[in-house]
């Protein structure tokens, strides 16, 4: 049994949920089961996720302190921990350890003064594993070939041809969008395509599942709001080209080696997108709220117009990630050498 703790809201979004599904979804596949605890009511989208796959929910009806999380996943004999989240600190982290169980932790700053686990998770492309010495006596697994993708985004994944006229961007600013930016890429977006000569393109904008915003009824032709998506692999398979926050779509928009541009709507996203550029995968315009729709609309026009540069990133990306990192953490977590690490 595998207990997860992690939240997800219009705030924080659903990346730290939705990771965490994936490798709940891994665990499964692979014969055990898994239950998740959060400190407040999920979004209907994660829920549904955690229903359709038979996974037990709960929300703890007080403050969570660890000693909650820890008393809970002993009553229902889970054999290994994950938690996730900025609640996660480390007197957060002591209390869980309580229950004597193993614990998976996952995090993207390496910014704590110390990281009392067992196994140790940063997906991002700018981690290493040196970045945790001394503070950390878990395993540290670091790098985008552990990135936690969910089983349908893995599916049907073919190597992305790179259109001389691409016609489709697609624009995405993860669960929530607290910064508002949803719009202003959008139409950005169509600015570009224009510019570019490509008016008879199309904008594809995905509102994201926890957010409250309602898209405007004159969008125009160009560009179509979706909510609700079903099936994202779909629509990052038919983009050219994707302009996007620096979250963890970042290795869905990989996996399907999308051209990117990306953008940091939160703090903890912009070394992500600093890494990716780093790397060569990705073009990073800083933070969004910083970033003149001008300077957007520029670089969007270049990369469309040069389809050498958007076949580069597209291999470059396509290489971080083969949608196998689940597998590679259930590997890591069932060959630890720490209590009972069966399923």
């Amino acid at each position: 049994m595998l207990a997860i703790r992690a939240d997800a809201d219009a705030r924080i979004g659903l990346g730290h949920a939705m990771r965490c599904f994936a490798l709940a979804e891994a665990w499964r596949a692979r014969g055990g089961d898994a239950a998740f605890f959060s400190g407040a009511a999920l979004p209907d989208p994660v829920l549904s996720r955690l229903d359709g796959a038979g996974i037990a929910r709960r929300v703890f009806a007080s403050p969570d302190n660890g000693d909650e999380f820890a008393e809970a996943a002993a009553g229902i004999g889970a054999r290994w921990l994950v938690v996730d989240g900025s609640f996660a600190t480390p007197d957060y982290l002591d209390r869980v350890r309580n229950a004597g169980l193993p614990m998976l932790l996952l995090d993207d700053a390496a910014s704590a003064a110390r990281y009392p686990c067992d196994l140790l998770l940063n997906q991002n492309v700018q981690a290493l594993e040196e970045a945790y010495a001394g503070r950390t006596e878990g395993k540290v697994l670091a790098g985008p070939r552990f990135a936690l993708i969910r089983a349908d985004m893995c599916e049907n994944v073919r190597s992305r041809i790179i259109a001389d006229r691409p016609q489709r961007i697609l624009v995405l600013v993860g669960g929530a969008d607290p910064g508002g930016h949803l719009e202003a890429l959008a139409q950005a977006a169509e600015q570009a395509l224009l510019k570019a000569g490509f008016g008879d393109g199309h904008v594809d904008a995905v509102i994201g599942p926890a957010s409250n915003w309602q898209p405007p009824a004159d969008a125009g032709p160009v560009i179509s709001y979706h909510r609700g998506v079903k099936d994202m692999g779909s629509l990052i398979d038919k983009a050219d080209l994707a302009i996007s926050s620096a979250g963890s779509t970042v290795w869905e928009l990989s996996l399907h080696g999308t051209p990117m541009i990306l953008g940091a709507s939160v703090p903890v996203e912009e070394p992500v997108g600093a890494g990716m550029a780093a790397k060569g995968a990705a073009l990073y315009l800083g933070r969004l709220s910083e970033c003149p729709a001008e300077q957007l609309v520029a670089e969007t026009v270049r990369v469309l117009q040069d389809s050498a540069a958007r076949r580069k990133l597209s291999t470059t990306a396509s290489a971080l990630v083969d949608g196998r990192g689940a597998e590679r953490v259930i590997d890591a977590m069932l060959g630890l050498k720490a209590g009972n690490v069966s399923l």
